[in-house]
C-alpha cells in the first residue's frame, strides 16, 4: 500500500469529464491511500465530486479553507514598483514576467497553469502536513511549470493524456495556425527530464514521445480505463428516438473536437443529407466554444447542440451512428470506447482511431475523405451494419481497456517511480540555521563534527547544509564528498522578495492573477533545497520543515528534570517542540543511552524508533601537541603547566558554576598556593550567582575566567591541566569529559545523567549537589598523583570508544534505513 498524492488542474469526476483519471484513481484507492489536490470550480456537478471524494483519504480542493502551516521566513519588498512598471508597454512587461518565471519558452497556457498551482499551494502544503505521502502524480504534461515548485522528496509520475508536441504540430498543419509544437516540445522535454516516470495512454504515444522528446525518465503505458458497468447498451424498454440520429460527443471547447464538428458540418454533413434527408446530427458535451455554437445554429434544424448534459448515455442509446471526424489531436479517444461499449456503429477518421485496436470493417469504419465518410454514415443509417461488428467492437474494449487493466497499468507506473527512487542515492538536508559560530556550545560542535565525519565515509549520497554562510566556510570537506551550502540570509531573502514583488506587480498590471504568494514562495524554497530527508540536530524539528521525512537528534530533556532553569515561556515552547518533534520524526538519534531511555520514559517513544549514537568529540582533542608548543600557548594565557584545574562551560544554570566555586572555596587553603581553577566559555552575566563568589578575596586570584578560546588553546588547556573538573547537574552526553579522556587529562565529574556512561572507569565521580563531596573529589584529583595516573591509564583503554568513524557509520546506516523505510510498504516491481 502506498500513500499517493495526485495534483491536477482539473478534478476528475464521474459522471462528467476526465473519466480516464477518475477510474484510474478509483482503482488506485482499492489498495492505496489516495489524496487529490486541485481546483473545485462552482460549475462542477456535486454528484461527480461526491463520487470522487468517496474513495479519497484526503481531498484538498481550492477554494475550500485549509489549516495554515508554518512557512519559511520570507521578506516582503518594501519599495514601490507599480508606477515604474506601468511605464513599460504591455509586450515588454509580459516578456519580462515570463522570463522571470522561466516560462518564456513555454506554451501560451504555462502562466495559467502556474496560477492554478498558486491557488492550490496552501492546499498542497496542508496535504504535506497531514500525511506522509510516498509518491506524487501529475495529470497531463501541461503541469510542467509545477515541477519546479514541488519538493524533491516525492517520486513523481506524470501521466500524458497525449503527446502535445505531436498534437500541436498536427494542429498547426490542419488549421494553418501558429506552430506551438516547439514550445510544447521544450515543456514536455522538461517533464521527461524532471519526472521519475512518464506514462502514456497508448503504446503509440509512448513511441512518439521516445522519438520526439528523448526522455530520461522511465516510460510506460497505462491504457485508458472504461467502466464497463456504466457504459452499457440501451436498457430493456428504452424508447429510442425514431429519427436517424448521427452523434458526436466530447469536451466542446477542446480544439480538436471543435475542428472535427466544424469540418463535419462544412464538408460531410451536406453529403449525408443528400442521401438521408431525414437524418439529424446531434452534438452533446461540455462547454461548447463560441465558434461551434454559431456553426450549429447556422446549420438549421437538422443539427442540435446539447451543451453540458448531465448524462451522455441517453444520446448514445438514441443514436443510429456515431462519428469522430477528427483531423488532429493526441492520445486516445475515450469517446470511441464509449460508442463501442454501448453498441453504436462508429465511423471515424484513421487519425481519430490512432493508438487503439481499430480495424476497418471489423469493429468500425475508417474513412478519411469527406465523400467516403459521408457514404459510410449514410449506409449505417440505412441499416447496413454487419452483425459481428458491434460485438467485436465491445470485445475490443473488454479485452484491453477495462478499469482493471487500465488501473493496474496506472498503479504500476507509480510503483515504478517509488522503486526507482528507492534505488538511487539519497539527498539529506542538515537544518543548521541556528548554527552561528561560538553561540551554541556543544550543539554546534556536535553538528560540525558529525558532518565532517560523514564526509570521510560517504561518497555515494549527497548533502545540503542550510546554515549561515560563515558557518559553512568553516568546513573543509574531502574530495568526492557531495555537499553544498544553502544560505537563507539577508542578501538572499531580499533578492527573493524583490523577485516576487516584481513578478506579482507585472502580473497584476497585465490583469493576470499574481502567482508568487507566500505559499508558492515556500514551495519554491523547498524545491530549491532539493532533499529527500532532513536531519534536525538540535533536539527539535523546525515547524517549517515538519512536513518532510525527518531524522531527529535528541540531546536531552533537561527542561523536564530542571524546569526552574527555564522561564515559563521557554519551558512551554521547549516541551511542545520536543514532544511533537519526537512523535513526528521517523527516527531519533540520542547522544547517549541515558538520553535514549529518558526519552522513552518521558514521552513514551518506542525504543525501536531510537538509536544511541555518541557525539563525536572535537578533532582538536586528538591533536598531538608537543610540550614546547603547549607551554607557549599556556604562557600566552598566563598559565603554568600542571598548576591548574580546568572547567570549560558556558555559564548556564545546569553547569553548576556556583557550587563549583563554593567547593573550590572550601579546599583552596588545602591546595598549593599556585594551583588555580581555570574557566572558559561565555562571560558570566551580571546576575549570575557565581559572579559574586568571584569577588571573594580568597578566590579572586585563584580563579581565572579566560572567556572563549580557540580549539588549539582548549587542547593545550587539557594537556596542561592537573585535571578536568566537570560538576554539571545535567548532561545529555558530556563532551568535555570525552575530550579530556582523549587528551589524557584526568577527570573528576558528576555521577548523574549520562556522565557515568561516558566516563566509565576513567573518572572520579561525585554528587554535584553536594558541595562537600565535590570539594573532596577535586582535592583528591589535584593532590593525589597515583589517582591521576590510574585515571589516565583507564582513559587510554577507553579512548577508542570515541573514534569518529563508528558514529559516522551508524548515522549513515540510519539515513539509509529511514530512506528505505519511506518506501518500505512498496516491494520491488516485477
Amino acid at each position: 500500500m502506498l500513500r499517493i498524492l495526485v495534483l491536477t488542474t482539473d478534478l476528475p469526476y464521474f459522471p462528467g469529464k476526465h473519466g480516464v483519471d477518475f477510474f484510474n484513481l478509483r482503482y488506485l484507492a482499492r489498495e492505496n491511500n489516495l489524496g487529490v489536490v486541485g481546483p473545485l470550480h462552482p460549475f462542477f456537478p456535486a454528484e461527480g465530486i461526491k463520487n470522487l471524494e468517496s474513495f479519497l483519504v484526503g481531498s484538498y480542493f481550492w477554494p475550500r479553507p485549509v489549516e495554515a502551516v508554518t512557512l519559511p521566513p520570507h521578506e516582503n519588498y518594501p519599495g514601490r514598483l507599480r508606477r515604474w512598471l506601468r511605464n513599460w508597454n504591455v509586450a515588454r512587461r509580459k516578456s519580462l514576467l515570463l522570463r522571470l518565471l522561466k516560462l518564456d519558452d513555454q506554451p501560451d497556457d504555462a502562466y495559467l497553469q502556474l496560477a492554478v498551482l498558486a491557488n492550490c499551494a496552501p492546499h498542497f502544503l496542508a496535504a504535506l502536513a497531514e500525511q506522509p505521502w510516498q509518491a506524487a502524480v501529475l495529470i497531463q504534461s501541461n503541469t510542467a511549470p509545477w515541477l519546479r515548485y514541488l519538493p524533491a522528496h516525492l517520486p513523481k509520475t506524470v501521466y500524458f493524456h497525449d503527446v502535445r508536441t505531436h498534437f500541436a504540430a498536427r494542429q498547426a498543419v490542419v488549421q494553418r495556425s501558429r506552430d506551438e509544437a516547439a514550445a510544447a516540445a521544450r515543456q514536455e522535454r522538461q517533464v521527461c527530464r524532471e519526472a521519475d516516470v512518464v506514462g502514456f495512454v497508448s503504446r503509440l504515444d509512448e513511441q512518439r514521445a521516445v522519438s520526439l522528446l528523448q526522455p530520461t525518465a522511465y516510460t510506460g503505458v497505462a491504457p485508458i480505463p472504461m467502466d464497463t458497468e456504466y457504459y452499457l447498451p440501451a436498457p430493456r424498454g428504452w424508447e429510442r428516438d425514431p429519427r436517424s440520429v448521427v452523434l458526436f460527443t466530447g469536451h466542446l471547447s477542446h480544439p480538436p473536437n471543435v475542428d472535427a464538428v466544424l469540418y463535419f458540418l462544412r464538408e460531410i454533413w451536406p453529403l449525408v443529407r443528400k442521401r438521408c434527408a431525414a437524418a439529424f446530427f446531434q452534438v452533446a458535451g461540455a462547454l461548447p466554444a463560441p465558434a461551434l455554437v454559431e456553426a450549429c445554429a447556422a446549420a438549421g434544424t437538422s443539427v442540435e447542440l446539447h451543451p453540458n448534459v448531465p448524462d451522455i448515455r441517453p444520446f448514445f442509446w438514441n443514436a443510429a451512428a456515431y462519428v469522430v471526424p477528427m483531423r488532429f489531436g493526441g492520445g486516445v479517444r475515450q469517446k470511441i470506447f464509449e460508442s463501442w461499449l454501448m453498441r453504436v456503429p462508429l465511423v471515424c477518421t484513421t487519425m481519430a482511431a490512432e493508438g487503439i485496436l481499430a480495424e476497418h470493417e471489423r469493429n468500425c469504419w475508417l474513412e478519411d475523405t469527406p465523400v467516403a465518410f459521408a457514404d459510410r454514415v449514410a449506409e449505417v443509417l440505412e441499416g447496413k451494419v454487419p452483425p459481428h461488428l458491434l460485438e467485436c467492437a465491445a470485445g475490443t474494449v473488454l479485452a484491453n481497456n477495462t478499469v482493471e487493466i487500465g488501473g493496474r497499468g496506472f498503479e504500476q507506473l507509480i510503483q515504478q517511480s517509488v522503486h526507482l527512487r528507492r534505488r538511487r542515492p539519497f539527498k539529506l538536508l542538515y537544518d543548521l540555521r541556528w548554527m552561528e559560530i561560538g553561540k551554541a556550545g556543544g550543539l554546534e560542535q556536535l553538528a560540525y563534527e558529525q558532518l565532517d565525519a560523514i564526509s570521510k565515509v560517504d561518497r555515494e549520497n549527497s548533502y545540503r547544509a542550510l546554515c549561515p554562510r560563515s558557518t559553512y566556510s568553516e568546513w573543509r570537506f574531502p574530495k568526492g564528498f557531495r555537499c553544498r551550502g544553502i544560505f537563507h540570509e539577508a542578501n538572499e531573502t531580499r533578492g527573493e522578495a524583490l523577485h516576487a514583488a516584481v513578478v506579482n506587480a507585472l502580473g497584476t498590471g497585465l490583469q493576470w492573477p499574481p502567482v508568487l504568494n507566500p505559499q508558492m514562495r515556500a514551495m519554491r524554497f523547498y524545491n530549491r533545497l532539493d532533499f529527500d530527508l532532513v536531519h534536525s540536530v538540535n533536539s527539535y524539528i523546525h515547524p517549517d520543515l515538519a512536513s518532510f521525512p525527518q531524522i531527529l537528534t535528541m540531546c536531552d530533556l533537561q527542561h523536564i528534570h530542571f524546569p526552574d532553569f527555564f522561564s515559563p515561556e521557554d519551558w512551554k515552547t521547549r516541551e511542545h517542540l520536543y514532544r511533537s518533534s519526537s512523535e513526528s520524526a521517523r527516527h531519533i538519534i540520542c547522544i547517549s543511552e541515558y538520553t535514549r531511555q529518558d526519552l522513552h520514559k518521558q514521552y513514551r517513544i518506542p525504543l525501536n524508533k531510537i538509536t544511541t549514537v555518541w557525539v563525536i568529540p572535537s578533532r582538536s582533542a586528538w591533536l598531538q601537541l608537543d610540550a614546547a608548543r603547549s607551554r607557549r600557548l599556556l604562557g600566552r594565557m598566563g598559565l603554568n603547566p600542571s598548576r591548574f584545574l580546568y572547567f570549560p562551560a558556558h555559564p548556564w544554570a545546569h553547569k553548576n558554576h556556583r557550587r563549583l566555586l563554593e567547593a573550590f572555596s572550601l579546599i583552596v587553603d588545602e591546595l598549593p598556593q599556585d594551583i588555580r581553577l581555570v574557566l572558559t566559555g561565555s562571560p558570566f552575566t551580571p546576575d549570575h550567582p557565581a559572579r559574586a563568589l568571584l569577588a571573594d578575596e580568597r578566590l579572586r586570584t585563584r580563579v581565572v575566567h579566560l572567556g572563549y578560546r580557540s580549539p588549539v588553546e582548549v587542547r593545550a588547556l587539557y594537556a596542561g591541566a592537573l585535571g578536568l573538573v566537570f560538576p554539571s547537574l545535567f548532561e545529555g552526553f558530556g563532551m568535555p569529559v570525552a575530550e579530556a579522556i582523549i587528551a589524557g587529562c584526568p577527570v573528576a565529574c558528576s555521577n548523574t545523567t549520562s556522565l557515568p556512561e561516558i566516563a566509565g572507569d576513567a573518572a572520579l565521580t561525585f554528587d554535584p549537589e553536594s558541595v562537600t563531596k565535590m570539594a573532596r573529589a577535586i582535592l583528591r584529583l589535584a593532590t593525589d598523583q597515583s589517582t591521576r595516573i590510574d585515571l589516565v591509564r583507564a582513559g587510554e583503554r577507553r579512548r577508542p570508544l570515541f573514534s569518529s568513524r563508528l558514529p559516522a557509520v551508524k548515522t549513515l546506516a540510519i539515513y539509509r534505513r529511514v530512506f528505505d523505510e519511506i518506501f518500505s510498504e512498496q516491494g520491488d516491481c516485477a
